[in-house]
Parts: C-alpha cells; sequence; structure tokens
C-alpha cells in the first residue's frame, strides 16, 4: 500500500512540474526582425522587432513608434538598442506620417493586431517624432497609454495635464521646435506633474540610439513596467549608476542646464527617488550659480528669436531674393564664427523656421497652382537648404505645369535621391505616366 502510495504520488508530482515548466520555457527565444500588416487593413503594415528572450511565455511592454515621415524601418532601428537592453516589442509604423488622416485609428489597430499576434501584455508606450510626436499624443488623449516619448514636439500644459502617465520631451537645443520644450524651463512650478524634460545638441531628428535607450529604460522601470523587485532588482541599481554617472559628467563638462534637468527627473519620479542621493544632487543643482547663468542666457536668446519670427513671415511677402541672400548669407556667418553655444543654437533655430516656414508656403503655392509665388520662394529655399528633398520635390511643379514632363522627372529624381521616399503623395500629385518612370 506504501509503495502503490509512492508511485501515485510520484506520478503527481512529476504531473505537478511538468504543468508548472510548461509555461516557462528554459530555451532561448531567438530575435524577431519583420515587416508585418494588421488583417484588418493590410495596407497597414508596420516593422517588428522582439529582442532575444529566456522565456516564451514572458508577456513583453509594447513600444509604437510612429515616424513623422513614415519610415518605420528607420525609427524602429533607433530603439533596438533600448529594447535589447530593456525588453519589449517594437512595432513602428510604415503607414501613419505627417497629415494623415485618421491616424488614432490606424494606431489602434496596429496596437490590437500585434496583441493577437505577438507576446505583449496590456502596458503599452508610444514614442513619436515631429508630427509623430503630436499624433502619439493625440492618441493618447483618447486611449489607455502607460508612458510617451515626445521628440522634435510638445504641447500645452492643459494637453499635457489631461495626459494620465509620464511624458518625457526630447528636445534638440538648436531645433525650430525647441521654444515648444523651452516654455517649460524657467518656472519649475508651471511644469505639469508628469513631464519630464531632456536635451541634446541635435537638430530636428530622432535622437540617437544612446539617449532613446537611456529614455526606454527610465520608461520602462515606471508605472507597469516598473517592477523593480527579484530579478529586475539588478539592472534598476544599474540604471540609477549609470544616471548619476551621466549627471557627474555633465557637471564636469560645465552643461549645468542638462544636468539640473536629468537629476530633477531622476529626483521628482518614482521609483527613481527612492535613491535618495538624487533629490539631493537636484537640490545643489538648481541654485548653482552655472545653472541659473546658463537659463538666464538661454532666456535672452529665446526673446531675440521669438521677436524676428513674425518680421521673417513678413519678410517672405515683402521682400525680394536680393535681401534674402544677404540675410541668409549674415546668419550662416555668424553660425559658423559664434563661440557661444547659445547664441549660435538661436541662430541655427532661426534659420531652421526660416526653412519650415518656406516649405509651408510652398505647399500652399502647390495647392494654389500659384508658379510666380512659387518660384519666388524655391529662390529661397535653394539658398536655405540647397540639398533639401522636399525643395526638389516642389521644385517640380512648375515645370510639370508647363508640359515639361523631362525636367520634371529630373528633380522628382533628385528629390528621391536627396531622400524624398512618399509615394502616397507622388502618386496624388502626378500621373502614372511620370511616376512609373521613377521606380
Amino acid at each position: 500500500m506504501n509503495r502503490l502510495f509512492l508511485v501515485l504520488y510520484s506520478i503527481l508530482l512529476s504531473g505537478l512540474v511538468s504543468c508548472n515548466g510548461a509555461g516557462k520555457s528554459n530555451e532561448t527565444i531567438q530575435v524577431v526582425e519583420k515587416t508585418d500588416s494588421c488583417q484588418s487593413d493590410p495596407k497597414n503594415t508596420y516593422e517588428v522587432y522582439i529582442p532575444k528572450r529566456d522565456h516564451s511565455a514572458d508577456k513583453l511592454p509594447l513600444l509604437v513608434i510612429v515616424d513623422a515621415h513614415g519610415n518605420g524601418k528607420f525609427a524602429l532601428d533607433k530603439f533596438k538598442q533600448g529594447a535589447n537592453h530593456y525588453p519589449a516589442v517594437l512595432i513602428a509604423s510604415n503607414l501613419i506620417k505627417n497629415g494623415f488622416e485618421g491616424y488614432e485609428e490606424a494606431i489602434q489597430a496596429l496596437v490590437e493586431d500585434v496583441r493577437k499576434k505577438y507576446p505583449v501584455g496590456e502596458t503599452i508606450f508610444i514614442a513619436g517624432f515631429s508630427g509623430g510626436a503630436r499624433m502619439s499624443m493625440g492618441y493618447a488623449l483618447d486611449h489607455p497609454v502607460n508612458g510617451l516619448i515626445l521628440c522634435g514636439a510638445l504641447a500645452s500644459p492643459d494637453q499635457i495635464n489631461r495626459l494620465r502617465c509620464p511624458v518625457i520631451s526630447i528636445s534638440g537645443m538648436d531645433d525650430f521646435n525647441f521654444v515648444e520644450t523651452a516654455q517649460y524651463l524657467f518656472r519649475e512650478e508651471t511644469i505639469p506633474g508628469n513631464l519630464k524634460i531632456e536635451l541634446t545638441n541635435g537638430s530636428h531628428n530622432w535622437p540617437d540610439s544612446e539617449m532613446l535607450a537611456n529614455t526606454w529604460g527610465f520608461l520602462s522601470f515606471t508605472g507597469k513596467a516598473g517592477d523593480v523587485s527579484s530579478r529586475n532588482k539588478s539592472p534598476f541599481t544599474a540604471y540609477c549608476r549609470h544616471q548619476q554617472d551621466g549627471i557627474n559628467l555633465l557637471r564636469h563638462q560645465g552643461d549645468f542646464l542638462k544636468a539640473t534637468l536629468l537629476a530633477r527627473n531622476m529626483a521628482l519620479t518614482e521609483p527613481f527617488n527612492s535613491d535618495k542621493a538624487f533629490p539631493g544632487i537636484y537640490n545643489v543643482l538648481k541654485v548653482h550659480s552655472g545653472y541659473i547663468s546658463q537659463l538666464n542666457r538661454l532666456g535672452k536668446c529665446l526673446n531675440n528669436e521669438i521677436s524676428v519670427r513674425q518680421p521673417s513671415m513678413d519678410a517672405f511677402r515683402t521682400k525680394d531674393t536680393l535681401w534674402w541672400k544677404n540675410e541668409i548669407g549674415a546668419t550662416n556667418e555668424k553660425i559658423r564664427t559664434e563661440k557661444d553655444s547659445y547664441t549660435r543654437d538661436m541662430y541655427l533655430r532661426i534659420k531652421g523656421f526660416w526653412g519650415i516656414a518656406n516649405y509651408t508656403l510652398c505647399k500652399q503655392a502647390v495647392q494654389e497652382q500659384n508658379a510666380e509665388t512659387l518660384n519666388k520662394l524655391l529662390s529661397i529655399y535653394r539658398m536655405l537648404e540647397p540639398e533639401n528633398p522636399d525643395m526638389f520635390y516642389f521644385s517640380s511643379f512648375p515645370y510639370y505645369w508647363k508640359g515639361n514632363n523631362e525636367a520634371t522627372l529630373s528633380l522628382l529624381k533628385k528629390a528621391m535621391k536627396a531622400g524624398f521616399s512618399d509615394r502616397s503623395q507622388l502618386k496624388r500629385d502626378f500621373p502614372q505616366s511620370i511616376t512609373s518612370k521613377l521606380y
């Protein structure tokens, strides 16, 4: 009887172990990297990246990436380093881009499709650049989201306060959209509690992979993804140590503005504020003379920049090409020779503002088929950004309107060689007799 009991007990124990092990395979799951599409809409394609992991049953957080130009592969590549350190399922849309109508529905379709196919849980984050950042925030205002990474664009305090999740803004100090972030730098009491700000020396582009990995690490330890007990304790400790090293390096380099913002992010956010070092560092830095001096210099530059924006817009209409040639030449010289980084960034932002304003006015002239206005604007655009793909694209229209298909094709090919990749826009603007010769 005892022997029979032992046999039955062994069988039962074996079954229990087998059941426990069924959901947690020790087999290493290799990297997944592919292009996929929504079952509900095959045109809604997206890039997928899942890092190598040890447990096939683990549910990972989902990070949805929205690029302003719909370049899913390029944007997804920027986040791979972060996903390898802090595991997540990455998806990046190839469909959603600036001006895309129905972007909320398209993002929701992506999320629903991915949840059916890939090992993701309920935790969802969204990252976007420029117009992609604005669409990411628009989606988050109406849908549950655990965190946002907004690059190259931000929003009003009212909008940010309406978001019930952490919001990390990454802004280049020479980005023409920098003023959207700068409004929060001068009075701490006006900063929404959920807003964290990081600054880079980059322009209006996606930040580099290292910064995005660092930012994703920050988000991955907050909210529902922030279980820092048990197996995640060691990565969390390493992350905090890395942040302290980053703050110390910035202080050593004399960049007190960036160091103070980084310390503030850590000091005022759970679970990082459990480390007593961060509040202490932040309290020292925010009254440091170097930080106060840099903030004052930045304020003066921003006031000068804002004061020239409206006159610049008027100048596109009232000033001739020679005036713009002199103005652009003088600004380029100041950028080249200016030794103060805050002043040089100001001139770069002014020039960037001229570029985006010219783009907007050219687009309007194309819609109105106003060749005279478009040609004047293009003469300025060529001096501002001689290799800009949109400039080449707009330059093709006066020839197309005249029926000169050879010159039209030549300029469209230049646009594509310079980086223009919006095939849907090409098909809307030009007949198949032209577009068929471009690919």
